[in-house]
């Protein structure tokens, strides 16, 4: 579960960020289907958080969102054969 939160976090800080990796598809990002989903989510509650509340706010939410959401999905490691596109 740790590396679930810890790849959903930093993926989602590096989205945030605006970072030239940020575009990368989530195979590349090491992410099975399961954490994309996470993933996607989070940094849309991520992105409203940062208009809210600042970029500080946002990280802390990414990374209780990221612990919760794989904690609740037991590391979200089911197959990564049925590709979706970024929302």
């Amino acid at each position: 579960m740790r590396m679930c939160a810890d790849l959903i976090s930093y993926w989602a800080e590096q989205d945030l960020a605006g970072s030239r990796w940020a575009g990368l598809d989530w195979e590349q990002k090491g992410l099975s289907n399961e954490q994309y989903e996470i993933y996607d989510e989070i940094v849309q509650a991520a992105r409203t958080e940062r208009r809210r509340h600042g970029a500080p706010a946002a990280k802390a939410l990414i990374k209780r969102l990221a612990e919760r959401r794989c904690a609740a999905a037991n590391g979200a490691t089911h197959s990564s054969e049925n590709w979706r596109p970024p929302t």
